[in-house]
């Protein structure tokens, strides 16, 4: 069967742009070809090619800052390119690209079935468009399936409810990444059935073999940390004090690259002249990588300090001692189940920390996460069995059971 796939995959984030990969991995280890509808998240596609799809008016600015940031907006440019480069590599892209649903009107998308998620493909109101991936204006024959679609939030606005009523009853059958999500489009008119991120359907060996992760190199340990809302500066004195304590490495990812261009003045000359200190300290602030050195440097780290759902999935997968950071802003929080749902039926041990310091207390102190393996083997069990009757339903083929 050939099947396209619609999520988040043109963007700059890890996680979402490697739960794509997952995506179209696992549906090809099924048997099925897989391809990705290459919908741009913005009609210029800013959120993959950032400055490279920028105005001209902005190359001063940009200029400026890599002046003032000692090449840390170059870095940034090349964490772009490299997100680019693995799209274009990695990904089997429908032949054209979209925006809009109308924007396909009369051209042939050469699928026989539309698979919808995962991530935060239906969350609205603060950030998010959900209605391309509610299929609205869609072809009204197009058969639809939606795979651990998720809202990333507890309640539909008002505005949107009509919307999503009417979404939902365009898919076939509806696997979704929150257990509260069932509830959510129960709520709707709909039924759900939970499963698991398609991360999780993707053994580890594979991501090793098909994206050609090197084995770790030398034997100190390494901490690595994804931030997506810490403060990185305010971070800073606490990783390395960790660092300079236990001899760790510690490697940080997705930091705000902006943060340099916001401070003020006084704030600014200090960061400017820390820097000669910094270039000395075990702490590193990664912000070249992209989804594939991001992987590499998780897949070969001892322990995970993280804000990140995604982070989460993959220590699960590498069998990293793991500690996810609770938020502190309500957007964050209301995505929040999610990693307690996991922890709670998949891990053993402090998963959850209610801040950084309170993380590197908890490794340091020796207390470690371990995974329930067997439960999560039957979890990826029921998943990969519910996407393969799902996709026959949808198109109108039988399928066995087992």
């Amino acid at each position: 069967m050939r099947v396209g796939i619609l999520t988040l995959h043109s963007q700059l984030n890890y996680g979402g742009v490697l739960q794509a990969w997952a995506s179209q991995t696992a549906l090809e280890r099924m048997g099925h070809e897989a391809r990705v509808l290459d919908r741009w998240q913005d009609p210029r596609n800013l959120t993959l090619l950032g400055p490279f799809g920028a105005a001209r008016s902005a190359a001063v600015r940009n200029l400026l800052c890599e002046a003032l940031a000692y090449g840390q907006f170059g870095a940034f440019l090349l964490r772009h390119w490299r997100t680019i480069r693995f799209v274009r590599r990695r990904f089997r892209l429908s032949p054209y690209h979209f925006y809009r649903w109308q924007d396909v009107a009369g051209r042939e998308l050469g699928v026989d079935c539309v698979m919808v998620g995962s991530d935060q493909v239906w969350h609205c109101g603060d950030w998010g468009d959900p209605l391309p991936y509610l299929l609205e204006g869609a072809p009204h024959d197009l058969p639809a399936i939606a795979y651990a679609a998720s809202f990333g939030m507890r309640e539909i606005p008002e505005a949107w409810r009509e919307h999503f009523r009417a979404g939902i009853r365009r898919f076939a059958a509806i696997g979704v990444r929150e257990a509260e999500a069932v509830e959510l489009v129960a709520r709707l008119g709909g039924t759900a059935t939970h499963v698991l991120d398609p991360t999780q359907l993707v053994p580890a060996k594979v991501w090793r073999e098909r994206l050609g992760l090197r084995p770790k190199r030398g034997r100190r340990p390494r901490l690595f940390c994804y931030f997506l809302s810490e403060n990185v500066p305010a971070a800073w004195p606490h990783l390395e004090a960790f660092a300079r304590r236990t001899g760790f490495a510690v490697e940080i990812f997705g930091a705000d690259t902006n943060f340099v261009r916001r401070l003020p003045p006084k704030a600014l000359f200090r960061h400017l002249a820390d820097l000669p200190r910094r270039t000395l300290s075990p702490v590193r602030v990664r912000l070249s990588s992209g989804p594939r050195e991001f992987l590499q440097a998780l897949a070969n780290s001892d322990a995970v300090v993280s804000d990140s759902f995604h982070a989460l999935m993959f220590a699960s997968l590498f069998g990293k001692d793991v500690r996810i950071l609770r938020p502190r802003n309500a957007g964050r929080q209301a995505m929040f189940a999610r990693i307690e749902e996991f922890a709670r039926l998949y891990t053993q041990g402090p998963v959850v920390a209610d801040d950084l310091p309170a993380a590197l207390t908890s490794l340091v102190a020796g207390e470690t996460v371990a995974y329930d393996e067997p439960a999560l083997e039957a979890a990826r069990h029921r998943s990969l069995d519910w996407l393969r009757k799902a996709l026959g339903k949808a198109v109108g083929v039988p399928t066995r059971q087992g």
